[in-house]
């Protein structure tokens, strides 16, 4: 079987697909992967590398388009020792924030121990996760989000959380989260941040789910 190497590839109209090898940002847009109903379309990665205050994703990103969001983050670390990891959202593209009680559960494995444990609560204002991230060296969250109801107003907002984490003290687990929120209105900007003190380094990629 032969092989066919180009440098430049352009459709019948002359627009360039690839140029010199490199495929050109038109060669498939976001539009045109949705409208072909490819099922999880990257929108955004944000590279955070120096002690950054909120990772935000606005509403140039968080659109109508999709109902269903996973946002993807590896080597997640926080400035302050012993901190917890939380979103807030916004309908109004950061103007003002969606207020209310969150149902929380969440069940966990500790890894290298006979440990396993689950519990509820609730919380307020924000997604909060329950267990503490450790800034200890060589040490860094990685997991998802999935947020679902975000443009729906007949259904409430839901979040899942599914992570590994080296936590404060030392310990490694892996734990799913959960949050309801009884609230139809839809979300188009999401914040994240730590409870005290800011984001050290991690890496954040938004996907949007197509319908």
């Amino acid at each position: 079987m032969g092989t066919l190497k180009v440098d430049n590839l352009q459709k019948r109209d002359g627009t360039s697909l690839i140029t010199d090898g490199v495929a050109q940002t038109n060669l498939l847009s976001e539009t045109a992967l949705r409208n072909a109903g490819v099922g999880q379309i990257k929108l955004n990665t944000t590279d955070i590398t120096s002690s950054t205050a909120t990772l935000v994703f606005d509403n140039s990103l968080i659109t109508s388009n999709y109902d269903k969001y996973i946002m993807e983050y590896t080597m997640l670390k926080p400035v302050t020792d012993a901190t917890y990891f939380r979103p807030r959202f916004s309908a109004d593209n950061g103007s003002s924030f969606i207020t209310g009680t969150y149902n929380f559960g969440y069940s966990s494995t500790r890894m290298g121990a006979a440990s396993h444990t689950g519990s509820g609560s609730t919380k307020s204002d924000y997604a909060v996760t329950d267990f503490q991230w450790g800034n200890e060296a060589n040490t860094a969250g990685h997991g998802k989000y999935i947020f679902e109801g975000f443009n729906d107003s007949n259904a409430y907002i839901s979040i899942q959380h599914i992570y590994v984490v080296h936590n404060f003290n030392s310990q490694w687990y892996y734990v799913r989260e959960a949050w309801g929120l009884g609230n139809v209105v839809n979300p188009n900007y999401a914040e994240f941040s730590f409870t005290s003190g800011n984001i050290a380094d991690g890496t954040f990629t938004l996907y949007g789910v197509t319908k």
